[in-house]
């Protein structure tokens, strides 16, 4: 048998079994390129003040989208798709976060021309009610080509204080134990929690109630109830 011709030789090597080799797929090249306009050079300007005021007492997180640092807490599916779709393509110039745990502390927005219009003053006043609904504090500036530690420390002073706070009084209510019947709601849902073990830590074997929306919602409150 010939095996010059192309199909000849395919009919050959299948009756011993032996697939010919497919010809290489094509390499596709992905269009994409890395953008070089990833700050502003008002908000890198921003950015390195921010940098200076800021120092250790918090990290820095520049363009954080809304669903990274929120989430529905209906238990509606239709609703819970309906609020997520309108923070999906939102973000916030900047994240200040807990050095410790990257617990978000502020938004921070940079208002620049654009602003001024309609369509951006009904978006701005949606997400500062998103941020407001989720108790997280929004700082807003002017967007400019320089800033000064001063104008930092106005707007940024209270916002960072006002964390520390909220922390050390979430973490009296977490420490204080319950000792009755009725299950308690969790402050940030405002649904019932969920009794849970503790299965390891300083709090092992301990009883507690926990949060159906965990790991998105970690508000715990113990109790001495029996299991």
């Amino acid at each position: 048998m010939s095996t010059n011709n192309p199909g000849c030789l395919g009919i050959f090597l299948k009756l011993f079994g032996i697939s010919p080799k497919q010809n290489a797929k094509k390499e596709v090249k992905l269009p994409y390129a890395m953008r070089d306009d990833f700050l502003s050079n008002a908000e890198l300007s921003f950015y390195k003040v921010l940098q200076q005021y800021i120092g250790n007492k918090a990290i820095i997180c520049p363009k954080v989208s809304l669903q990274d640092i929120f989430f529905v807490k209906t238990s509606s599916q239709s609703e819970r798709s309906t609020y997520n779709n309108k923070i999906s393509r939102k973000h916030v110039d900047f994240l200040l976060c807990s050095t410790d745990t990257l617990r978000p502390i502020c938004g921070i927005e940079l208002d620049d021309r654009s602003h001024q219009r309609a369509d951006r003053i009904k978006r701005d006043k949606f997400v500062e009610q998103v941020f407001e609904s989720a108790g997280l504090t929004m700082v807003r500036f002017e967007n400019k080509r320089s800033y000064t530690l001063a104008e930092l420390e106005s707007k940024l002073h209270n916002a960072l204080n006002g964390f520390e706070r909220k922390v050390l009084a979430e973490s009296e209510i977490r420490s204080s134990e319950v000792n009755k019947d009725s299950v308690p709601e969790c402050k940030k849902c405002g649904v019932p929690m969920v009794k849970r073990q503790a299965k390891k830590g300083a709090n092992k074997g301990k009883v507690f109630y926990g949060c159906p929306n965990y790991p998105k919602c970690r508000e715990v409150v113990y109790t001495t109830i029996p299991t």
